[in-house]
């Protein structure tokens, strides 16, 4: 392979979106997941965990404080007041239903009914039909805010708890049954109840602020037993599949696991192992599978389970692709605006070079774009970030948002950037899902949330729709979610989340169908076409390439799908690219690895598509389509973490997209401080003082000298030693 360079982007910084909620669909193997700026990321757990399809958030749904399936049927609850449905196809809000008791703080659903906690107090119970939800009633009116409530097995009781107590209703007839008391770690200090699970005999599990695990029997309205698992707030319980598994956490970001087991002829549920797998508060947990997902303040998804010991973890990083290039120019894509920058420069070295080398110009930031809305209090809000795009000179930009999209022409005067945005473009109210260029025709492609195509091009400087392509469910079933141009321009390849693959062919009057991909039954998360074929990564890792001119799988489908050690991979496949000076060289990049495929040892084939089967297989094969083949090249390259994007820009120029973990731990809030071996704690309203002082760093010794000195603290004070000291502690929210 000839001698390239590397652009290596270690600017780009998204944001830390703290997760606050989960739902599993069991049905589907697919969760839900909230996060603080209220956007919604599906992820699909059927094979490698990978974003499905994400719902940005908008200024009207702007707070999700709980979230429930129901009849593969998505809802949430929040801070404004409704009851939201979501269309899962157009990735927006399909209806919503006010509740009563103003700010809904929580919800559970059992098929057909779905139950809302709300500020005031009040439980409402809403009915599902088909299409269309009803408010049937709701319950006795408690005092105080509702925190969280959970239906029984059979959907006959509604368990909810709030400040100092947990009741329990009877839905038929809408009165309380039981209340149960929690006791108090401290005198006139309440104790929240913050979560519950129901078991099938109707034992309750609740987690509240005193950081104890209590099982009560529903039944009776009494408790049973109680663990002190926790140094503080439980804010997540979950059960396993058996129910005979419970796992807990909150504030202590420990995870406590207690098992059922038989004693005599009772049941007993006894401590288990703990898990140390988060530093901040764990918000959200959910079991499937034998796989424990949890959540929280430090916005990572955390894969865990045993034997083997495994822990993987999934960064806030948004759906591919939030990262588009040019020649020289990077657009990086964050929750809320865009940034345009400018690469930098590298100093001439000589040839066979192998290193670092220095900038003769640093990368610099050219322009944020920004698409304001007004909230719910008539102030300008930006709104959320779709997707977007840049063509491949840096002339136009693409951006859309959940109320439509906008183009902008970006030009730089005497070393100025100057950002015009193109108006009278037709049909840029309607949202939209996907977004690209093809540069070789001066065209945009732009996939419609109702499922359609429109292309636009240019004359004179004015976009104009030059075609549509209909909704056909024929080619495509779902959400689009993967929009790819060939590098020559001829193609666009189109994919949605139930893996249809379908291909269009340039001609010259306008795009037509070229091809449909055979359908697998694992949906793709990487789509790239190069010199007539068609490269797809699959979310098991798997990898096809498909000949468009022949219409069947080319040798290299087969060679990969027998290595072994390709699938042993933990993150899915984000980005395909090619080497412009080898069209035998293919790049794949996943979280932390750059997958470099060398077809050169590869021969022809002769056979057509059929023998290549969809299916797993365990065994080495010396054949290939029927044909001898020599050793596949695969190089993988290991010095990245959290790689957003690899992609060329031109010849033998690549630019590689990092988001660096510290970028992201330093925007968190200071953790839980937990005493260790050989340290004193401070206080906590001491050490959460001087915590807000080192967070913001402008701390003044005198001012660390007063608040030392109250505690009879002797030590030097002067800046690196008071650092030093203060290593030892954890920092205290």
């Amino acid at each position: 392979m000839p001698q390239c360079m590397v652009h290596n982007v270690g600017f780009y910084a998204p944001e830390a979106r703290a997760i606050y909620s989960m739902a599993l669909n069991e049905a589907e193997n697919k969760l839900a997941v909230a996060r603080s700026d209220a956007s919604i990321e599906i992820w699909n757990l059927s094979n490698l965990p990978f974003i499905d399809r994400t719902i940005a958030s908008n200024l009207e749904n702007f707070s999700v404080e709980g979230l429930s399936w129901c009849d593969n049927r998505l809802f949430s609850v929040g801070l404004h007041g409704w009851l939201v449905e979501y269309d899962l196809f157009r990735l927006n809000v399909k209806n919503k239903w006010a509740v009563t008791g103003e700010a809904a703080t929580c919800l559970d659903a059992i098929k057909p009914h779905l139950a809302v906690g709300t500020e005031q107090g009040y439980i409402n119970i809403f009915s599902l039909n088909e299409d269309e939800v009803r408010f049937e009633k709701f319950l006795d009116k408690q005092e105080g805010r509702i925190i969280c409530l959970k239906y029984s097995s059979q959907g006959d009781f509604v368990a909810a708890g709030s400040i100092n107590a947990i009741r329990i209703w009877n839905v038929k007839t809408g009165h309380a049954i039981h209340k149960m008391v929690l006791g108090q770690s401290e005198t006139k200090k309440n104790t929240i109840v913050w979560c519950l699970e129901v078991l099938d005999d109707f034992s309750i599990f609740s987690g509240d602020s005193r950081g104890i695990l209590t099982l009560w029997d529903g039944k009776l309205g009494a408790q049973i037993e109680s663990y002190q698992s926790h140094k503080a707030d439980i804010i997540a319980i979950c059960l396993d599949e058996k129910k005979e598994s419970i796992y807990c956490a909150g504030v202590d970001p420990t995870i406590a696991n207690f098992e059922k087991v038989k004693v005599g002829s009772n049941d007993k549920w006894v401590k288990s192992i703990q898990r140390k797998i988060h530093d901040h508060d764990v918000r959200a947990m959910v079991f499937n599978k034998g796989k424990l997902y949890s959540a929280g303040i430090d916005s990572y998804l955390v894969c865990s389970y045993h034997p083997p010991k495994t822990l993987i973890k999934y960064a806030p990083i948004l759906q591919s692709p939030c990262v588009e290039v040019g020649k020289g120019l990077i657009l990086l894509r964050y929750a809320k605006r865009i940034e345009l920058w400018s690469l930098g420069s590298g100093q001439k070295v000589s040839d066979g070079y192998k290193g670092a080398v220095e900038l003769k110009s640093k990368p610099k930031k050219l322009v944020t774009i920004q698409k304001l809305g007004k909230n719910w209090s008539e102030e300008d809000e930006p709104e959320a970030i779709v997707c977007s795009s840049v063509s491949l000179n840096g002339e136009l930009i693409f951006l859309a948002t959940s109320t439509g999209f906008r183009l902008y022409q970006f030009k730089m005067v005497e070393d100025k950037p100057e950002l015009t945005k193109l108006d009278d473009l037709d049909d840029d109210n309607i949202p939209c899902v996907q977004g690209t260029f093809n540069n070789q025709y001066k065209q945009l492609i732009v996939a419609l949330d109702n499922g359609s195509i429109t292309i636009y091009d240019w004359e004179d400087g004015n976009p104009f729709i030059s075609q549509r392509i209909d909704k056909n469910k024929e080619y495509l079933s779902d959400t689009v979610s993967l929009l790819t141009v060939s590098t020559c321009g001829k193609y666009f390849a189109v994919a949605d989340c139930k893996s249809n693959i379908v291909i269009f062919a340039h001609h010259q009057d306008g795009y037509s169908f070229k091809a449909k991909l055979p359908k697998y039954n694992v949906p793709p998360t990487a789509l790239g076409i190069n010199s007539g074929n068609v490269v797809v990564v699959y979310a098991n890792n798997r990898v096809v390439e498909y000949d468009l001119a022949h219409k069947k799988f080319t040798d290299l489908s087969r060679k990969l799908e027998n290595s072994n050690g390709w699938k042993s991979k933990t993150h899915p496949v984000r980005t395909i690219s090619f080497d412009s000076r080898d069209k035998n060289v293919i790049f794949l990049h996943d979280d932390s690895n750059v997958v470099i495929i060398n077809k050169d040892g590869l021969k022809s084939s002769k056979t057509n598509s059929k023998s290549i089967k969809m299916a797993k297989t365990d065994k080495q094969s010396p054949m290939v389509n029927g044909h001898a083949s020599e050793q596949l090249k695969i190089k993988t390259i290991q010095k990245y973490k959290h790689l957003v994007h690899f992609l060329a820009i031109q010849e033998g120029e690549f630019v590689a997209v990092e988001a660096n973990p510290l970028s992201i731990l330093e925007q968190l809030p200071p953790a839980f401080a937990q005493k260790t071996f050989g340290s004193k704690l401070l206080k906590k309203d001491l050490t959460s003082r001087i915590c807000r002082s080192l967070s913001i760093k402008t701390f003044a010794v005198d001012e660390v000298q007063s608040i030392i000195g109250a505690e009879d603290e002797k030590i030097s004070l002067d800046r690196k030693g008071f650092s030093k000291y203060f290593k030892s502690y954890h920092k205290l929210d």
